[in-house]
């Protein structure tokens, strides 16, 4: 089907933009993040000014900002605002590398990670003490530290100490923090899962799906990393319920890193996460840093294939609700955040101006500082383009104020990049500079853009879900702080 050449709108029609939804439909949004599916007929009358009051349609376009009059003015700027919200917060994410070293060996790894043994790749205690005062000198009052690694387990003693140092830092000026933790779960002990639960830890474990595929994606030579991570997992999901009796809601997310080999598996992965307990699922698909460039030809795959594999794990997820069995996809609740429910999730991949320095900073494991942890995953490949300095020497004024810093927000404005001005997904969508740069080109070129072909695609499909009205309940479902809660009180 062929666009429509519209030379300009009805009068009374709010400015718009609109995506061909087959079979016959049209997408249309707005800044303000309204959104409609409207018909062929509907959408050329809505066009041209001739979409009556009387029209089934008519109220929820106008409730939607499409019928723009000046008395709407400040509550599309105010939804505008809500939308996206996370840009005026400040640098709020802070993503700590505690060491490169990992006990496994992945064939998609992102952090070119060191052997197990390299212990100078470990960041050491006034490191962490130099960075954690640097996260503290951001003007932010809610502040998250994230630890990555490598498998951050394998520096345990600074990571102890990182986060007690950082309770004692918030305490004293009077800030929060949260702390978050990504791991393979093989260095786990019942000393580390104590800690975990003691300090509200949120973790995000790796797990790609049923034994046979993830042993063979996250080789582990001290046997299965299937197993350990399953043996973990299952531990956390069952102490759930215990601490919420206490009024803590202990989240785990799991994420699957999706490569060639799994794409043919969607059920299969569902299958495994609910037979570990788990409800919620993060599909990640391949990025091109760190090793995935020179294992692409036998791991990667083409946007269309990666679609065919996201549209069969949703419409799975789906079908399971009509079972009662609740799991939900946590790309398609970010997405659902924006498009149902007008707020901005915080997420650093889709923003109008991308999380780089001014939403996340990520500091490696000798103190030096970057945009984001794709500038930092460069870096391990040679290129230090998106290094704003050292935490010994930077202060976080003269990182904001970094010329790298203020390219990164020019690249990711949608409303000057060509593609992306016009697109209807702008309201809900984003751009990586750092994954265009590694492409060619700091500005996204879509010809040569995977990454905005399948962010596209995937709200595509979201947005076909919407329209029927089974499927946008299940959907609507995933949403609300009370997901986590609701499961532990039924087990």
């Amino acid at each position: 089907m062929k666009s429509p050449r519209i030379k300009q709108p009805g009068k009374g029609i709010a400015p718009f933009y609109f995506e061909a939804m087959p079979p016959g439909r049209f997408l249309i949004t707005n800044d303000w993040g309204g959104w409609s599916v409207l018909d062929e007929s509907d959408f050329y009358a809505f066009a041209a000014g001739g979409l009556g009051g009387d029209h089934a349609k008519y109220p929820e376009l106008a409730a939607g900002g499409f019928f723009l009059q000046p008395s709407d003015f400040i509550g599309c700027s105010e939804k505008f605002n809500k939308l996206h919200a996370s840009v005026f917060a400040g640098t709020t994410l802070h993503i700590v590398v505690l060491t490169i070293r990992c006990n496994q060996k992945c064939v998609y790894c992102h952090a070119s990670a060191k052997s197990a043994g390299e212990k100078r790749y470990d960041m050491g205690r006034e490191t962490a003490r130099q960075t954690v005062d640097f996260i503290f000198s951001s003007p932010g009052k809610d502040l998250i530290i994230e630890f990555q690694g490598g498998e951050p387990f394998l520096n345990w003693e600074v990571l102890k100490f990182a986060v007690k140092y950082a309770k004692e830092k918030a305490a004293k000026l009077k800030k929060s923090v949260e702390f978050k933790l990504v791991s393979n779960l093989s260095s786990m002990d019942e000393e580390k899962f104590r800690f975990i639960f003691e300090n509200k830890i949120g973790l995000a474990a790796s797990l790609d799906g049923p034994a046979a595929l993830h042993d063979s994606q996250r080789v582990y030579a001290s046997g299965s990393s299937h197993a350990q991570a399953a043996k973990w997992i299952k531990k956390f999901n069952s102490a759930g319920p215990r601490y919420l009796k206490i009024g803590y809601v202990y989240r785990l997310t799991a994420l699957a890193t999706v490569t060639r080999q799994a794409l043919r598996g969607a059920k299969a992965l569902v299958d495994e996460y609910l037979r570990l307990g788990l409800r919620e699922i993060y599909a990640r698909p391949l990025n091109p840093f760190g090793f995935s460039e020179a294992n692409w030809r036998r791991i990667g795959y083409s946007a269309p294939e990666y679609l065919a594999f996201y549209r069969e794990l949703l419409e799975y997820l789906i079908s399971l609700d009509a079972k009662g069995v609740k799991i939900r996809e946590k790309t398609a609740q970010n997405f659902l955040a924006k498009i149902l429910e007008g707020s901005d999730p915080a997420n650093m991949d889709c923003r109008m101006i991308c999380g780089a320095a001014v939403g996340q900073m990520a500091y490696n494991y000798n103190g030096d500082i970057y945009t984001c942890d794709e500038g930092r995953m460069l870096s391990v490949m040679g290129d230090e383009s998106f290094r704003l300095g050292n935490v010994a020497d930077t202060s976080y004024a003269q990182a904001l104020e970094s010329p790298v810093t203020k390219t990164l927000c020019v690249a990711s404005c949608l409303e000057s990049l060509p593609g992306c001005s016009d697109c209807a997904f702008k309201p809900f969508c984003g751009v990586c500079p750092v994954n265009s740069y590694f492409y060619g080109s700091l500005f996204p070129q879509r010809v040569n853009d995977q990454r905005c072909a399948i962010n596209k695609g995937v709200l595509k499909i979201i947005f076909e879900k919407m329209s029927n009205p089974g499927d946008r309940a299940v959907l609507t479902s995933w949403l609300g702080s009370n997901w986590y809660r609701n499961l532990f009180k039924k087990r």
